[in-house]
C-alpha cells in the first residue's frame, strides 16, 4: 500500500538533513536527496490509492495508511523547507523529529497489516 516506499523516502530525507547540518554534504546535494523523497512520497500516494479496499476492515486500514501517508509526505515537505532556511520554515531539529515521528508512525502500521494475499 505504499508503507515501504514511503519509509524509504522518510529515511532519505532524514538522511539528507543529518549529512546537511553535520557538514558531510553540501546543501544542494541534500536538497536533491529531499526533493527524490517528495518524489518517492507521491510515488506512494500512488500506490496507495490505486488499492481498492473490499471490507470495512481493509477500509479502516487503508484509511490509517492514508493518514500516515499524508503525515510522512507533510515531514518530507517541511524537511526541504528546513534545508532551505527562509524565514518562517521549520528548524532542521523540529523537521528531524517529525520525520523521527513519522518513520515510527510508519513503521508500527507497516507491522500492524496483514501482508497481501
Amino acid at each position: 500500500m505504499g508503507l515501504r516506499e514511503a519509509q524509504s523516502a522518510v529515511g532519505s530525507a532524514t538522511l539528507a538533513l543529518t549529512t546537511s547540518q553535520d557538514g558531510d554534504t553540501t546543501a544542494s546535494v541534500a536538497e536533491t536527496m529531499v526533493d527524490e523523497a517528495g518524489t518517492r512520497m507521491t510515488a506512494a500516494s500512488k500506490q496507495a490509492t490505486a488499492f481498492k479496499p473490499t471490507d470495512q476492515r481493509t477500509a479502516a486500514q487503508m484509511e490509517a495508511v492514508t493518514q500516515a501517508l499524508g503525515d510522512a509526505d507533510t515531514a518530507v515537505r517541511h524537511a526541504g523547507e528546513a534545508l532551505s532556511g527562509y524565514p518562517g520554515a521549520p528548524s532542521v531539529r523540529s523537521a528531524l523529529d517529525e520525520l523521527k515521528q513519522s518513520s515510527s508512525d510508519l513503521e508500527r502500521l507497516a507491522k500492524k497489516l496483514e501482508p497481501p494475499r
